[in-house]
């Protein structure tokens, strides 16, 4: 599916179970309470979030700040505003007052029309996840709901070659015994079918008994864990131990199986796939770091070039105030030394900057 694919590209990758030490954030810090689902249930113990995920970077009020938070990671945007700054200065340009602004403007433009069409179509293919079509129990007959109005404690049923709207803990399929197959290779490459299979206490049940079911799930609170899964299901008098077994990822398709049915745990962004990924960094290619070296080192080169060019006009103008017949008062003022640098510094950027 490609929002699955777009969700892992514009993310960080998924993260295994091995590497979840090295990676700890708020979300996986674990609870001592376990929780607690009640199947088929409108009245929850626990409040948990909603099923509606949200992959796009920006929002009306975000955007300028953020955008521009991303274009003033490159020195030479920095260098290039300060320049065109001081062009509004009559006193110290030479040249016009929007020589450097308006191409400068321009080049944002582009850049921030690039950076809305690519959020618009992020923000699409959330709408597209977010309406996706799912069966659920409702009474004794599976009705269709989208994937947005998802709740934890739902039982779903999943066709052949659908992907699964959350995470979910398998309770029967069309196959002997609650097998099932899954494909992953949209969330780890694997090409690959994993095995699934129901619990045999539940395996059997119709839907109209899964109506009534006097069901309860504890369960780990959720982690980056893609490979594990802990869990206890109570089935009448019985508690059931769960592991990745009956364990059915949000964005797996089912394969080789006619339906499967289960329960949910995880819901949007607690999910395993959200769970992984987290906002993108902003991205700094080779050639923007080998840039912004070069863009310092010729910063650096124009403020050495422009301070001898300084120390040479005062040098200058103190030599003229000696002629007999120049009529040239001539005295050290800072503020017209300082005039002067930025003045040299207006004139020399373009001739320091074609090194670039």
């Amino acid at each position: 599916m490609d929002w699955i694919r777009s969700t892992i590209l514009s993310y960080s990758p998924i993260n295994g179970a091995n590497s979840l030490g090295s990676s700890i954030s708020s979300h996986s810090a674990q609870p001592q309470i376990p929780r607690i689902i009640v199947v088929n249930s409108e009245h929850q113990r626990q409040k948990y979030c909603g099923n509606k995920i949200r992959t796009c970077k920006y929002n009306i009020l975000t955007f300028l700040p953020l955008f521009l938070f991303e274009q003033f990671h490159r020195y030479s945007n920095i260098f290039f505003l300060c320049i065109a700054i001081l062009q509004q200065i009559p006193e110290v340009s030479p040249t016009g007052k929007y020589t450097t602004g308006i191409p400068f403007l321009m080049i944002l433009s582009i850049s921030a029309i690039k950076e809305i069409f690519e959020d618009i179509k992020r923000h699409r293919m959330d709408i597209e996840v977010n309406n996706y079509r799912i069966q659920t129990l409702i009474g004794n007959t599976f009705q269709i709901c989208r994937w947005k109005q998802l709740k934890v404690g739902q039982i779903v049923k999943v066709y052949e070659g659908r992907p699964f709207p959350a995470d979910i803990v398998i309770l029967s399929s069309s196959e002997p015994l609650g097998m099932a197959y899954i494909e992953t290779a949209q969330l780890d490459g694997e090409t690959n079918l994993k095995i699934r299979q129901a619990l045999p206490e539940t395996s059997l049940l119709d839907f109209e008994r899964m109506n009534h079911l006097n069901l309860e799930l504890e369960c780990e609170h959720p982690n980056r864990k893609v490979n594990e899964f802990i869990g206890t299901v109570h089935f009448g008098n019985d508690r059931l131990p769960l592991n990745i077994t009956q364990f059915l990822l949000r964005g797996a398709k089912l394969k080789n199986c006619k339906w499967v049915c289960g329960v949910v745990v995880y819901t949007g962004h607690e999910s395993r796939l959200l769970m992984n990924s987290a906002a993108a960094p902003i991205k700094t290619s080779g050639i923007d770091i080998l840039t912004n070296q070069r863009i310092l080192f010729l910063f650096f080169l124009l403020i050495m070039i422009t301070v001898v060019s300084v120390i040479g006009s005062e040098f200058f103008n103190w030599i003229l105030g000696k002629s007999f017949y120049i009529k040239l008062f001539h005295r050290w003022s800072f503020l017209w030394n300082a005039l002067t640098f930025l003045y040299f510094t207006i004139i020399l950027f373009q001739l320091v900057f074609k090194l670039l």
